[in-house]
């Protein structure tokens, strides 16, 4: 069953429902997440390192998932790879702008970074050996190597506690793990419902316009689903934990690609459009070029900088735009 109309207002409508759902949802699964996690003892800097990062990729993850079981490979890659370039050039372009400077620490760009900048290429260069192909073998490549950067994470998590440094660690939620159970399954819901409202009303606008789904997915889905980063983003600038902002972009780009994309290619292999492959992954290996020779400049991201970044998602809205209409 379809969730979208035939009319193109209600599709709107419903497709800002959907973005609704999908966030607030993605909101009690990380709350519910974390209590729970709490309970059972699991130390705060790994809760921050996976849940942060993963949850604020949720919405990708429900978007994403269920487009790929519904076969449409065209939103899965323009959702996840226009969601990297905006968290980069708009989100992180929009946090260093507003403070006029970002330190980057060096563990972060020599580890995290790099890694996330070795992600894109190698999802590019998946891409191109399989000629627009992401086959199961290459979803589970990607899969195996996010196991690998999380055991890493999980076992270098006491050098890694400078990232938590001056937070403070507000009371749950959740005071009760039952509750955080019962809103953990309200949440996973809420992502599914969301991600199927979006996808369905994506689907039914770009066969009305015979518009490219995965150029809408690049764009307008792309945006609705890094609202929890910027979300996130813009609350640590408010409370002065640049790090945790810098950190939380870098990690959700490689959950990404790694996690998200290389489970939807096992589930349903692939298809990158040859536009895809010509612009938009470049842009985005561009996005994650820029970001790591920026950051090692100084160990620091600067307002030139941040300005760059916006620039580069200007010109990625109009070239979309232009290919659309």
């Amino acid at each position: 069953m379809s969730f979208a109309s035939g009319f193109f207002l209600l599709n709107v409508m419903l497709f800002l429902f959907g973005l609704l759902l999908l966030v607030k949802g993605s909101d009690f699964f990380v709350e519910a997440a974390s209590r729970i996690a709490r309970n059972y003892k699991i130390p705060e800097i790994v809760i921050g390192l996976t849940l942060v990062s993963i949850g604020t990729s949720l919405p990708e993850f429900g978007t994403d998932v269920y487009a790929s079981i519904k076969g449409q490979s065209g939103i899965v890659v323009g959702d996840l790879v226009g969601s990297n370039i905006t968290n980069i050039s708009l989100v992180l372009g929009v946090a260093v702008v507003l403070l006029g400077s970002m330190p980057s620490p060096r563990a972060v760009v020599k580890r995290d970074a790099t890694f996330m900048l070795g992600v894109f290429f190698v999802v590019a260069a998946l891409g191109f050996a399989g000629n627009g192909r992401l086959g199961r073998t290459g979803g589970g490549i990607m899969l195996l190597l996010m196991t690998g950067y999380l055991f890493y994470l999980f076992k270098h998590r006491d050098s890694l506690a400078e990232l938590e440094e001056g937070e403070v660690h507000h009371p749950p939620a959740f005071h009760s793990v039952s509750v955080a159970w019962l809103f953990l399954a309200v949440g996973t819901v809420m992502i599914f419902s969301g991600a199927k409202t979006m996808v369905d009303n994506v689907v039914a606008v770009a066969e009305r316009f015979q518009v490219s789904p995965g150029l809408i997915a690049a764009t307008i889905v792309a945006f609705g689903t890094s609202v929890p980063e910027l979300a996130v983003t813009v609350t640590s600038i408010r409370k002065r934990k640049n790090g945790i902002a810098l950190g939380n972009i870098i990690g959700s780009c490689t959950f990404n690609l790694l996690l998200i994309m290389g489970l939807c290619a096992v589930i349903s292999p692939l298809r990158i459009e040859p536009g895809f492959q010509k612009v938009i992954i470049p842009v985005m290996l561009l996005c994650g070029t820029m970001l790591v020779v920026f950051m090692r400049t100084g160990w620091r991201l600067v307002k030139t900088e941040g300005i760059a970044f916006l620039l580069l998602y200007l010109a990625y809205l109009a070239y979309n735009c232009y290919a659309m209409f």
